[in-house]
């Protein structure tokens, strides 16, 4: 049963969170301790909290690419779920880690701004985006990145801004141990925004998403000569598996999951395309997606 402590200065910290519940494949082990921070202050709190009671700091964004194995993650897990926000001057659209990609892009959009539709579909949260530098269709946001505040583990606050060439395709320069408090992107006026809308829902259409099925982030990441979700099909990895998971027909570089699904089965079901797609292709794949625990290989 989840048990809800007090709250501990300006924090709500949950104990024995499911990580299921947080995470877009529907499934993962406990979090020892749980916050989602709306602020940067109440950020600093959790970060406190967690060196006060020498607690390991795990920090996760809205679960689109993190796998959790049945174990679950000991100590504070932080999400910037929680915090929230997007302000407009000019050309710069500044937007706080919690806001979903989405909303960022019709923001954008509503406030004649361009230069994000092409990457609309993808799940997630604005923060997550650039945790992996998300890109499709030809288009990657490390092209509208211009900087982003972020909290050291420590504490400390720092500002990176927009060299694109600490970019490499889809690579970030945040790591995982650095929390995004703020991001800002360097967007394009435009009075057609009639037009970007229409575009922006077109490039939804292609990141289609089947109702009643979990569905995971992109796996893997691209490499040069062919691109992931071309390499998974070519290797006949698409569709049934045997396992409460499968990759998807319609975005072969995503997985979806079923009832019952363990951290497990999708984590084997990786490794199988790792092997087969150097086995069939000679292309070693390269993990896009946050693995968090130990798994049981059910080959």
């Amino acid at each position: 049963m989840m048990t809800i402590r007090p709250r501990l200065g300006s924090i709500m910290i949950t104990e024995r969170l499911s990580m299921g519940s947080r995470s877009s494949f529907g499934t993962g082990g406990e979090a020892e301790y749980y916050t989602e921070p709306r602020t940067v202050e109440e950020c600093l709190s959790a970060l406190e909290l967690a060196y006060r009671k020498g607690l390991p700091v795990t920090i996760i964004g809205s679960g689109t690419h993190l796998l959790v194995s049945e174990e679950g993650i000991p100590g504070l897990v932080i999400s910037s779920m929680g915090m929230r926000g997007i302000t407009i001057k000019g050309d710069l659209l500044e937007a706080s880690p919690g806001e979903t990609l989405d909303n960022v892009i019709n923001q954008a959009i509503d406030h004649n701004l361009i230069g994000l539709e092409e990457i609309a579909g993808i799940p997630g949260t604005i923060a997550g985006a650039i945790s992996v530098n998300a890109q499709a269709n030809g288009r990657s946001i490390s092209d509208v990145f211009f900087y982003a505040d972020y909290l050291t583990l420590s504490g400390e606050m720092h500002r990176r801004p927009c060299y694109h060439e600490y970019f490499t395709k889809q690579n970030s320069i945040f790591s995982p141990d650095e929390f995004i408090i703020s991001i800002a992107l360097r967007l394009q006026p435009s009075k057609a925004s009639a037009e970007a809308r229409v575009r922006k829902e077109k490039y939804v259409e292609l990141m289609f998403i089947p109702p009643c099925r979990r569905f995971s982030g992109e796996i893997f990441r691209d490499t040069e000569g062919m691109s992931a979700a071309d390499a998974i099909r070519s290797a006949g990895l698409t569709g049934p598996s045997g396992f409460r998971a499968e990759f998807s027909e319609y975005q072969p570089n995503s997985i979806f999951t079923y009832p019952g699904c363990t951290p497990s089965e999708i984590y084997t079901l990786i490794l199988r395309a790792e092997r087969e797609v150097k086995e069939k292709l000679g292309i070693e794949l390269e993990r896009s997606i946050t693995v968090l625990g130990s798994f049981r290989d059910l080959s």
